[in-house]
């Protein structure tokens, strides 16, 4: 019962936290390039440069505490998902006046690199790099993806 108890308190405390959280930046449509490598499932003429993206998707950034961040999209699974809740590790990497990165790492499967910026036209941007590859991934791919965004509150920072 003692242990059904701290689940439950457990599992609220992360409820609250993302329900309390921040939003940092709210971003849609990525698209770009992706590299598939013959490796794993990929057979040698479906390996190469492809153009890729996420139609509809969407990426927001959460503050969730003091230093404490979480990116939650929306993706081609047509499910939200929580970078945090799903293991990865959030990790803001530099800010400036305009500009951000936020490096979230999936252990043994996934790095991404996010930037968010106000370019010098002022208008609102993302740029998404991922890696997945490793013994527990079964598609290896490598993409470069951009998309706009709606907000992007830098000074929450």
């Amino acid at each position: 019962m003692k242990k059904i108890l701290i689940a439950i308190a457990f599992i609220l405390s992360f409820i609250t936290s993302i329900a309390f959280a921040q939003d940092i930046a709210s971003c849609s449509n990525p698209k770009g390039k992706s590299y598939y490598p013959e490796l794993g499932i990929v057979p040698k003429d479906k390996s190469g440069w492809t153009d890729d993206g996420v139609s509809g998707g969407i990426t927001i950034v959460k503050k969730i505490a003091k230093d404490k961040y979480d990116i939650v999209f929306y993706d081609v699974t047509k499910q939200i998902i929580s970078s945090v809740e799903d293991g990865g590790s959030v990790l803001l990497l530099n800010k400036g006046k305009n500009v951000f990165s936020i490096l979230v790492i999936y252990p043994g499967k996934t790095a991404e690199i996010f930037t968010f910026l106000k370019n010098k036209s002022n208008k609102l941007e993302f740029i998404q790099i991922t890696s997945r590859a490793g013994d527990a991934v079964s598609l290896t791919k490598s993409s470069m993806f951009r998309g706009e965004c709606e907000f992007i509150d830098f000074n929450s920072l």
